[in-house]
């Protein structure tokens, strides 16, 4: 009787056997499958990702040439705009001054609250925002409260070191009339 009943236990075991193989190969047929058509796409989406890398250095030289095209005529417009209001005896523009260049409020995006909050951390002049480093604006913008994140996301030292330059061509061009 034990030779019968190892017989039948090595029959159940072999066909548990065969069975486990065909169940593990019927599954991991369609997931090879599956893992295949995804390594697929991760190829096709790492390709498309480097595409766009180069399109945009590609844009951002583009839009760096047009800088340096730009700038040296927005220059001379604004030399051209203070030597005529000079001769006549007004403002920049023909027009009596009405822009107070120190004041936090004219850069875009600062509200009255804004400002408040920039003074009640010591700024209070655009020269100081001007001369601001990424350091900087990492220890002010902590301070800012419920304004974080505002100082780069409105370029608030872009606007700042134009205006301080005197570059208001340039400034109205990219950020909108004063």
């Amino acid at each position: 009787m034990t030779m019968n009943l190892d017989a039948q236990l090595l029959a159940v075991a072999l066909i548990a056997l065969f069975l486990g193989l065909f169940i593990g190969f019927s599954i991991r047929a369609p997931l090879k499958r599956k893992a295949a058509v995804l390594s697929e796409r991760i190829t096709g989406l790492e390709r498309e990702r480097a595409n766009l890398t180069t399109e945009r250095d590609r844009l951002q030289a583009e839009v760096k040439a047009r800088d340096a095209q730009i700038r040296p005529l927005a220059d001379e417009l604004d030399k051209l705009r203070r030597d005529f209001a000079k001769a006549r005896g007004t403002a920049v523009g023909g027009e009596p001054q009405a822009i107070d260049i120190n004041d936090l409020k004219i850069l875009k995006g600062v509200g009255p609250k804004f400002a408040e909050k920039l003074a009640a951390a010591g700024i209070t002049t655009i020269d100081q925002i001007a001369g601001w480093s990424g350091s900087d604006i990492e220890v002010i913008d902590g301070k800012m409260g419920d304004f974080r994140g505002r100082i780069v996301s409105d370029q608030l030292v872009e606007q700042a070191r134009l205006l301080h330059e005197g570059r208001l061509t340039e400034y109205e061009t990219r950020f909108g009339k004063l």
